[in-house]
């Protein structure tokens, strides 16, 4: 199986060089993708995890350090290598705290220098891999059970494919997704705190039917698999009721959830995943207090076709576009441009399953001219492409 590399730097002449440099093929290295800076690669791992990261240190919006310092919790598998220029020791020091596995300086890199280098991460990660596949097979331990769980489920949610082992024992009793969204973090609070903070509370809440972690999709979503004996499947309301009351009480964290029906079969996690998101969105869609909110949804609802700017939304409901803004994502968990993408490829995602109509008359039905445009937004919110979302629900 070939390591996935990603590839972050500001400059676009360093990514189109370093891309260049190496024949990934060849070195059984695939190159799924570069970002210019650590919001955009962050974006792209959402659906697929890479094994070895390259990230320049200082960047716009979010810098190498930052980037550092999330990946290493949210993906801790992933190797990092640094590519830094000659006046940045300092901050290549405090990489190399966080836990990256090595540096290159980009001044004098060399294609053979940076080769080496991935060669011998790749190294260590099959060799880990190796003593990960031993350890499952060695240990029956309930602690080794859920990690394992834990990797082919982030497996699935974050990859397009199978794991390469699918072992159908680590499913127990009966299994369910649990998928948690967050509405809105009390003021003064980050988002990415609060998730960490929530997986600690569910752990809490819920370890005597955890079959697996809990694990972060995006900054804004937590999915955990969940084993309950039969009798005890009708008490999944409460729980989910209970763990929404103790995160607002708690932690100031609001949240919708939501859980799937029950799963017997690995393969059928991803399609139960998508479904389950679904009606998180139809939840968001229902539940603003907020009359003028309620009046604009219901307008965007009817027209979600047409190009509704903010200023035009703000507009109709007499607020200014910053108030609007806040308020918005505070009633419904999402900008209003997010919530319009959504709403569309919602509605692309029935095309796909109740029609034949090809994915370009699709996209322009749903008020996008741009199919690559759809396809890239489409896999980004439900996880795979608009081929392959037809081919798990169209039967």
């Amino acid at each position: 199986m070939k390591l996935k590399v990603i590839l972050v730097d500001d400059e676009l002449l360093v990514r189109l060089g370093i891309k260049s440099l190496i024949d990934w093929d060849k070195h059984d290295f695939e190159f799924i993708g570069d970002a210019s800076d650590g919001e955009k690669a962050l974006e792209l791992m959402e659906y697929k995890v890479p094994d070895i990261l390259l990230t320049d240190i200082v960047m716009p919006r979010m810098n190498g350090l930052e980037l550092i310092e999330i990946v290493r919790k949210r993906y801790p598998d992933t190797l990092i290598i640094v590519l830094s220029s000659h006046n940045e020791f300092e901050y290549v020091r405090k990489a190399m705290k966080l836990g990256v596995e090595d540096y290159l300086l980009k001044t004098s890199m060399k294609p053979a220098e940076l080769l080496d280098l991935l060669i011998e991460a790749a190294s260590k990660i099959k060799g880990r891999q190796g003593k990960q596949a031993s350890q499952t097979d060695q240990s029956d331990t309930p602690e080794a059970r859920i990690d394992a769980v834990t990797r082919q489920l982030q497996m699935l949610l974050l990859n397009d494919d199978l794991p390469d082992v699918v072992d159908m024992k680590n499913l127990r009793q009966v299994s369910v997704l649990f998928v948690l969204h967050v509405r809105h973090v009390r003021e003064g609070g980050a988002e990415l705190s609060a998730l960490q903070l929530l997986k600690h509370l569910i752990e809490s809440e819920l370890q005597p039917i955890l079959d697996s972690r809990p694990i972060a999709v995006g900054n804004r979503e937590i999915v955990v698999l969940l084993a309950l004996p039969e009798d005890k499947l009708p008490e999944l309301d409460m729980l989910i009721s209970s763990l929404i009351s103790a995160s607002s009480q708690l932690l100031g964290i609001s949240l919708r959830a939501e859980a799937s029906g029950p799963i017997l079969e690995w393969e059928e996690i991803r399609s139960r995943y998508l479904k389950t998101k679904e009606k998180l969105i139809d939840q968001g869609v229902h539940e603003t207090a907020r009359d003028d909110i309620r009046k604009l949804l219901d307008y965007i609802r009817a027209n979600y076709t047409q190009d509704i700017s903010l200023k035009h939304a703000a507009e109709m409901i007499n607020m200014s576009e910053s108030y609007l803004s806040t308020i918005f994502k505070k009633e419904t968990g999402s900008g209003i441009t997010d919530w319009i993408n959504s709403l569309r490829i919602e509605q692309a995602a029935a095309y796909l399953v109740d029609t034949n109509l090809p994915s370009y008359l699709i996209a322009e039905q749903v008020g996008y001219e741009n199919i690559n445009y759809f396809g890239r937004l489409f896999k980004k919110i439900k996880g795979v492409s608009p081929q392959k979302y037809r081919a798990i629900h169209q039967k």
